[in-house]
């Protein structure tokens, strides 16, 4: 068994795809279909089950990954701490995001790490919250950027022994109104106003959807668009398409140009910009460094 055989095993079960994990892994698909053969040759089981729609793991490789997973991290650590004897001169970050983390801390953050240790490479997905928060938690990524809510109530209880959250920005959840719909005009706006409105709603995954369904239970809601993304939405409200939630760490959360932003009476309204790590885990000296770069960054 080698290493680069467990390297390709995770990779190909975190795809779902022998191609994505070769792209992702810059080898040829051939070197990692021979490869996780040989690696089930080897321990004498069956770990993919390949099909039209791609790859996934048999009840073995389920029992099997975390202990790839863990010696994966152990090799990436043991490289990382060679190179920290003689000063920070290589390593990686696998980092998770969600998009306004890309958008507001990662780039001035970034360029100050890569200026002072320019060797080092990020390796960064982008994607919703919760993806953010299981990838992390399951080890795929060393650092996490996600968006908590006020409703999350510390986040969920079964996260507290797993998970470390670093809170570096905070905003607010709003609604975003275009400016010529009868409700961007009102003093103060009741939740039971949205009933029958068209409304702008988010995919799974991402807090914005979460909020949102929150705010509208109990009242008929009449969701005329669903995006992945906070900038499409406000580009929808202020074609006239609709309302939707927005939050006020994201760039793209401004009034003006067709669009009113209108304030939601609800104690759970505020957002935290956050960094997530495992809990107890043995953090590299790269990971260590950027982490602390992060709190560094002026709060709103």
């Amino acid at each position: 068994m080698r290493f680069e055989q467990l390297q390709y095993l995770e990779a190909a079960l975190r795809t779902g795809s022998f191609r994505q994990a070769a792209r992702e892994l810059g080898v040829s698909q051939p070197t990692i279909t021979n490869q996780v053969q040989r690696l089930e040759e080897d321990l004498g089981v069956v770990l993919v089950l390949r099909g039209a729609h791609g790859v996934r793991p048999t009840y073995a490789a389920e029992r099997i990954l975390p202990h790839a997973i863990a010696a994966i991290r152990a090799e990436h650590l043991l490289r990382q701490e060679a190179s920290a004897i003689d000063g920070l001169k290589i390593g990686s970050v696998r980092l998770a995001t969600v998009s306004t983390g890309s958008l507001t801390l990662l780039p001035d953050v970034v360029k100050r790490l890569h200026d002072e240790y320019p060797n080092i490479r990020f390796e960064v997905t982008e994607g919703g919250s919760d993806m953010v928060r299981h990838g992390v938690a399951a080890g795929y990524f060393d650092v996490g950027l996600l968006t908590r809510l006020g409703l999350d109530k510390e986040d969920k209880e079964d996260d507290e022994d797993r998970l470390h959250y670093i809170d570096l920005m905070t905003g607010w959840l709003v609604l975003a109104a275009p400016e010529s719909h009868p409700l961007a005009s009102k003093e103060s706006l009741q939740v039971s106003d949205l009933a029958g409105e068209p409304l702008i709603f988010f995919k799974k995954g991402s807090i914005l959807r979460r909020a949102f369904e929150k705010l509208v239970e109990g009242i008929e809601a009449r969701v005329v668009y669903s995006t992945d993304s906070a900038e499409t939405a406000q580009r929808m409200v202020r074609a006239g398409v609709g309302i939707s939630i927005a939050n006020t760490l994201a760039p793209s959360t401004v009034s003006g140009n067709g669009v009113v932003l209108l304030p939601l009476q609800v104690e759970w309204a505020q957002t935290r910009l956050a960094a997530v790590v495992r809990q107890g885990q043995l953090r590299s000296p790269v990971v260590q460094t950027f982490l602390n770069l992060l709190r560094k960054v002026p709060t709103k």
